[in-house]
């Protein structure tokens, strides 16, 4: 009965394993969010992407990107204010894994273009210029690019 119960466990605990070995973690193209100082996070709304991974492909274009940042909530910003951009799995999709990801940001107004530098911890600092701006953000990884739009308001 000895030799059963163990030959039962041993069985159980390789499809245990063989279970963990065959899971996919690359799905879904993640969120963007902007951490404020003084407020609640805001969710960045998706603008052009082109990302492929094994639970699909996914391509949407928006074409002029202040046109579609125009048409956001706007975000109220303080003059100088820092933020935190914060990149989650979308859980909607299942999830996914990124490694060393590129990331840019850039405020647009017309044809000014304000490139934001970013540090390490992914903090970026708004110029002390007051008036509306377009943030748009760049993520790129090993599975593609995602763009993330805001409608930025200094005052």
């Amino acid at each position: 009965m000895k030799g059963f119960f163990r030959l039962l466990i041993g069985v159980l605990f390789t499809f245990a394993l063989t279970g963990c070995f065959g899971e996919d973690y690359d799905v879904g193209v993640p969120t963007a969010h902007l951490s404020l100082e003084s407020k609640p996070s805001v969710k960045l709304t998706e603008g052009n992407i082109s990302w492929s991974s094994s639970s699909g492909d996914v391509n949407q274009r928006i074409g002029d990107v202040q046109k579609f940042g125009l048409s956001q909530d706007k975000i109220k910003i303080s003059p100088g204010e820092k933020v935190f951009l914060d990149f989650q799995e979308n859980e909607e999709n299942g999830g996914d894994i990124w490694t060393d990801p590129t990331l840019k940001a850039v405020l647009l107004n017309g044809k000014q273009r304000i490139e934001l530098k970013m540090d390490d911890h992914r903090e970026l600092k708004f110029p002390s210029n007051k008036g509306s701006y377009i943030l748009a953000v760049e993520f790129v990884s090993s599975r593609g690019t995602a763009q993330y739009v805001g409608n930025i308001s200094i005052q």
